[in-house]
């Protein structure tokens, strides 16, 4: 019977343990990508035809674990919904294709300094692509390359 309180007391342990780290790793905060220096730099048509021509070997490229990527292009429009969130839209190259750059939590007001039209160099992770009724690659974790002094 001791045996037995013995293996209990050492499974609700390591129970606890792994339901601690399992907590901290939930909770941990996602790096700020926007002082990272990216692995790749890309144009956002060049990023859609990427992921149009061949998918595989696009995420590989672009969508690997950790990747920080600076994407280029033109602002087609802001998007905010109902959560207070922003994403801005690059034009893709073609009529229905986009590159959408979901902005950071804490980078949610570089969109008031962004107008459609500008050309803007965003910030982030690639986090895949949709092929839906556009073509939409999604960038996350964005924030908008400001111009460095000189």
């Amino acid at each position: 019977m001791k045996r037995i309180w013995k293996i209990l007391i050492v499974v609700v342990v390591l129970g606890a343990i792994g339901a601690g780290y399992g907590y901290y790793q939930f909770s941990r905060p996602n790096k700020d990508l926007a002082t990272a220096r990216p692995d790749v730099t890309v144009t956002a048509s060049d990023l859609v035809n990427a992921y149009s021509a061949d998918e595989t070997a696009a995420t590989a490229k672009y969508a690997a674990r950790d990747k920080v990527i600076l994407v280029r292009g033109v602002l087609k429009s802001i998007e905010r919904d109902s959560a207070g969130t922003a994403s801005l839209v690059l034009d893709g190259g073609m009529p229905t294709s986009v590159v959408s750059c979901q902005l950071a939590q804490a980078h949610i007001g570089d969109a008031q300094w962004v107008h459609a039209g500008d050309s803007v160099s965003v910030i982030g992770s690639c986090s895949g692509f949709e092929n839906l009724i556009d073509v939409r690659v999604v960038m996350t974790r964005c924030a908008v390359e400001r111009p460095h002094a000189e």
